[in-house]
Formats: structure tokens, C-alpha cells, sequence
């Protein structure tokens, strides 16, 4: 069976044939899609129509995740018709098509807690993997792996990736450098099990307990090369280990946390981290006053970029005292940080408030931060337990992000887990950069334009720098592979023009990239033969 899409791009229709093997695919077939008043150029789509809340209810995962690479998008849910089962779905950052995956783990060592999304592969055909916990009550670890590639459909039987009966309750999957696959588990005595396999899942590599029950897991990530586990003790204190092969571990090491005041009872409710391009962890938390008994509790929002550093308070912007902020997630890509979090929409502390969504970004890899925009200000239904995919989109300049809705009751979904669930996809771009409105961005900064924009052979690209910089101008095409670079090196401010020629270029969309050494521009063209 071969599909075919068609989309309309600058008044002309284009028809994309896919792969025959993509006989899943289906584009919301249930037609649900949810689109605010004031974002109709931007829906927010419901991927599962009937998906469990759970899904989406642990900070110590993450469902959904993004491979720059590959410039792919995968999220994977728990089914609320079998809560054992495990859908699987999956788009390129263009959102050109979705290929939805039903029953991918079937509850062959039980049923799946917990799904963990791992945005493998490398474009070469080489697909991604999902993990999960699986219990009759607490017990192993699980991983499947899509052996037939990205957007294939054609998924491996699941392999038990620990050692048996562990009783854990989370299983956090990653990458590293090498293509191994590193699992981190975390059992119901809190101690924190590790295990390596070959991405194919056919050799188990080296594993065993990484950090003792007196450890509280605080994230883990592997981005620049290098893999992180923080976790932190009773009495506050962090410490991380790290590895690069998934064999060799190092040595306990403490990282500083210097805790924010006013909170001197400190009490952390969630807790995230992701590396940076550059190998460098971010930690990312919410602290309550110790004196507060309500739930969910007066909090704030924190990063700490360094060991030793004062943290960056990133939901500031709110000024008061009282603000109730938190379930942050964070990412990281470029020179870039985003983070996403949690405040009720009329600031009163209620466990089952209308909680709306805020995204706030940094442009020098966490140390300063922007001003917190609310993305579902609008919306008319609730929305809660959000979970942010680690990696930002840098071709785009977005992240993307899933949440849950309840199906049956207008309320939190914290409290819904006996209601089905949509699972809802969304992104939040960077703020005042939009895909394709590059030349557009108002105030002293990158801009930049091409002329024509539909192009059939010569373009000129004229591009603004205000300031003396490094500057990077490259072409990338639809599935953000780079494939020319146009201008490179150190520029003083002013205008430049280039005259460029892509006439060896097919037809189809493709991305200009103008980057700076702290901002990135980016602009849609359309080539026609």
C-alpha cells in the first residue's frame, strides 16, 4: 500500500508519495483536532484519542523526544482500552504526516508503566527505541527497538534489558556517542540501576546498581558526547557520575547546588536536567516554602547552570511572593534552553486549578533568561501533565511538547487517571523568531531576507548583523540535513548580500539557517524546476 499526502504551499498543491512499508499512517483519522481562537495557524493536535493519563504523570521520563539528526519527532503512550499496552507515534519536524503505531508492546512481561521515548538513530536507516517499566506489581525493565527505521512501522519483539525482577518502577532510556543504548533504572528502594546494550538489543554490554538507596534520582541525559545521572540524599546534597561509553563509570562527584532563597526549608517536588551541546548539564527544579502544607505547595521555578552558581529564578517574571509554578522540563540545542512549567491561571494555590503552560528561553545556554510566555491562555479545555522533548529543534527554532486532556471531565488530569485521555502534541517557538519569519524580527539583531523566495534558480539572501560576531549561513533541506554552507567567518556589522545559486537543487522545501553567537534566524524557501 503506498500513501500519498497532498499540501498546499504558496498557492501550488505538491503530492509526497511515502514508502510503502508506511502502511500505518494515518493523519488524526478521528478528525480531533483542538485549535485556539488566537493559534489557527498553529493547532494543537490530539495524536491519541484514547490514551491513558499515567502516560504523561512521571517527571522521571519522558515521553516524547527529538532527533536533530534525523529531524524526527516520537511519542509514545499508554492505551486507557488496555492499560498494559503501548502506542507508538511518530512525525518529521515539519509535521508533514504522522505515522501512528498502535499496540507496539503488547504486555508480553506485563504491563508497561511509565513509557520512555529515545530518539535514536541516525538517519541511515537505523530506528529509534522506546523503554518502559513493566510489573505485576514492580519488576523489570523493557526496551523495543524499530528495527526497520524511522516511520518503518516494523518494530522487534521487546527485550527484558535488565537482569529480571529488579522492581522498578522507571526505565529511562538514551543514546550515547557510540550508538549503544544506556538504561537507567530506578527501583522501589531507590536505588539506581544501570544496563547497556547494542542498539540492536541482542547484547547486553555491562550494568549493575550505580548509585545506593540512600540516592533520590534527579535526571539523567546524554547530550555533547558525555552521559549524566544526578541524584541527590536526604540531607539536599547532589552529586552526578558520568560515562561516555556506558562502561566505565567515574567517581561520585558533588556538584554545588546553590539552593535559592527564601525557601530555607527546601523541599523539591520535581526535578529535571539535560546537557547542552556543548556537554554541560543544566539542572532545572522547583522548591516549596517548608512551612506550606497545601498542595501542591507555593514553589518556584530554578535552573543551575554551574556548580557553585547562584541558580536563575525562570518563572520571575510573576514577581509575587506567592506564586504557585511548577512540573518543570527542560531542554537544550544550539546555544539554547527552554523551559516548561506550570502556573494556575488565576494564581490561587488549588490542586485542581486551571493550570496554563509557560515557556521561557535562554540564548547563552541557561545562564540569563527571557520573559515566560503562556501558550494555552486561550484554550477552553484544561490541559496538564506536560512533558517537553529534551532537544530543541535549532532548523526551526521550537520545542516541541505532549500533554494530556481528559476526555470525560473538564478537570486537572492529575487527578483523572480512571478517564481516557487525549494525548495532545503542541511546539512553542522561540520567542520573535517564527518559522519563515526571519526578515520579520523587529530591534537590533540578525535579520535576514531572500528574493525571490520561490525560486527557480538564483536567489539573493540579504542578511543584517549588528554587532562583530561569528556568522554561519547554511542551506539545510526538508529533513534537516545540511547541504551547502553559504557563508562562514567572523563579520563586523552591516549589510551583506549573497547572490546564490541553486539550480543543481531539486524541487521542494527547503531551510536557510543564518546563525549568530547568540541567535539563530531561519527562512523557508520553495525551489521549483
Amino acid at each position: 500500500m503506498r500513501v500519498y499526502l497532498l499540501f498546499l504551499s504558496v498557492g501550488i498543491i505538491y503530492a509526497i508519495t511515502l514508502p510503502a512499508n508506511i502502511y500505518k499512517l494515518k493523519v488524526d483519522d478521528d478528525s480531533t483536532y483542538i485549535r485556539p481562537s488566537s493559534r489557527v495557524t498553529q493547532p494543537t493536535t490530539a495524536i491519541d484519542s484514547s490514551a491513558n493519563a499515567s502516560t504523561l504523570s512521571g517527571q522521571c521520563h519522558e515521553c516524547i523526544s527529538y532527533n536533530p539528526i534525523v529531524d524526527a519527532i516520537q511519542i509514545v503512550n499508554k492505551a486507557f482500552s488496555d492499560v498494559g499496552i503501548l502506542n507508538v507515534h511518530q512525525a518529521p519536524g515539519d509535521l508533514s504526516y504522522w505515522v501512528h503505531d498502535d499496540s507496539v508492546y503488547n504486555k508480553e512481561f506485563g504491563a508497561a508503566r511509565y513509557p520512555h521515548s529515545i530518539a535514536s538513530g541516525d538517519g541511515t536507516g537505523n530506528g529509534p527505541h522506546i523503554s518502559f517499566s513493566y510489573y505485576i506489581y514492580w519488576q523489570g525493565m523493557g526496551c523495543q527497538y524499530e528495527s526497520g527505521g524511522w516511520f518503518s512501522s516494523f518494530w522487534d519483539a521487546p527485550v527484558d534489558v535488565g537482569t529480571g525482577n529488579l522492581g522498578t518502577h522507571k526505565n529511562i532510556g538514551k543514546q550515547l556517542p557510540n550508538g549503544n543504548i544506556l538504561f537507567i533504572g530506578i527501583d522501589v528502594n531507590d536505588n539506581i540501576h544501570w544496563s547497556t546494550y547494542t542498539p540492536d538489543l541482542q547484547t547486553r554490554l555491562a550494568g549493575g546498581i550505580v548509585a545506593p538507596a540512600t540516592a533520590y534520582y534527579w535526571g539523567f541525559d546524554i547530550n555533547g558526547g558525555i552521559a549524566y545521572l544526578f541524584y541527590y540524599d536526604a540531607n539536599l546534597n547532589v552529586y552526578y557520575k558520568t560515562t561516555t561509553d556506558g562502561i566505565t563509570w567515574s567517581a561520585q562527584q558533588t556538584y554545588n547546588l546553590v539552593w535559592p532563597n527564601p525557601y530555607l526549608q527546601n523541599i523539591i517536588f520535581w526535578t529535571q536536567m539535560a546537557v547542552t551541546d556543548a556537554g554541560n548539564p543544566l539542572l532545572v527544579f522547583d522548591v516549596t516554602d517548608g512551612d506550606d502544607h497545601t498542595y501542591p505547595y507555593y514553589g518556584k521555578v530554578y535552573v543551575s547552570y554551574a556548580s557553585g552558581q547562584s541558580c536563575v529564578e525562570v518563572s520571575s517574571a510573576f514577581g509575587a511572593p506567592d506564586t504557585e509554578c511548577f512540573y518543570p522540563t527542560i531542554a537544550t540545542g544550539g546555544n539554547k534552553a527552554a523551559v516548561l512549567y506550570c502556573m494556575p491561571r488565576n494564581n490561587e494555590p488549588d490542586s485542581l486549578n486551571w493550570w496554563d503552560f509557560y515557556v521561557v528561553w535562554s540564548t547563552d545556554n541557561g545562564q540569563t533568561w527571557g520573559t515566560p510566555v503562556n501558550y494555552t491562555q486561550s484554550l477552553t479545555y484544561r490541559p496538564g501533565l506536560q512533558q517537553i522533548a529534551k532537544r530543541i529543534d535549532t532548523l526551526r527554532n521550537r520545542v516541541y511538547y505532549v500533554y494530556a486532556v481528559d476526555m470525560i471531565r473538564n478537570i486537572d488530569p492529575f487527578w483523572s487517571n480512571l478517564d481516557p485521555m487525549y494525548i495532545c502534541f503542541d511546539y512553542a517557538p522561540y520567542v520573535g523568531v517564527e518559522e519563515g519569519e526571519g526578515s520579520k524580527v523587529e530591534g537590533a539583531g540578525l535579520r535576514f531576507e531572500v528574493l525571490p523566495n520561490v525560486v527557480k534558480t538564483n536567489a539573493k539572501i540579504q542578511y543584517s548583523i549588528p554587532n562583530k560576531q561569528t556568522i554561519r549561513l547554511s542551506l539545510y533541506n526538508i529533513v534537516g540535513r545540511k547541504i551547502a554552507s553559504i557563508a562562514e567567518g567572523v563579520f563586523g556589522p552591516g549589510v551583506y548580500t549573497v547572490n546564490h545559486d541553486f539550480s543543481e537543487l531539486s524541487s521542494g522545501i527547503y531551510f536557510l539557517v543564518l546563525e549568530g553567537e547568540k541567535e539563530t534566524r531561519t527562512q523557508k524557501i520553495l525551489i521549483i524546476r
